[in-house]
């Protein structure tokens, strides 16, 4: 029974796990804006990166790529 749940942990954070992505909130993307979330975004295990085509002024436009999401 202890080896199925293992199993069970192990195939879940292995599909799952740490794949996750989110966007930054709504402002300017100055230099310090951006300073601040990257540094929250590496301290979650990931980095910063601009969203599809878009252009870089609004912070929403960037993202925080994390483990496979990146």
């Amino acid at each position: 029974m202890a080896r199925l749940a293992i199993l069970g942990v192990i195939s879940l954070t292995g599909c799952g796990g740490l794949s996750d992505s989110y966007g930054l909130d709504p402002g300017e993307a100055t230099y310090d804006a951006l300073k601040a979330a990257t540094a929250t975004c590496q301290a979650k295990g990931g980095e910063i990166r601009l969203r599809g085509s878009s252009e870089g002024r609004n912070l929403s436009n960037y993202e925080c790529a994390i483990g496979k999401a990146r």
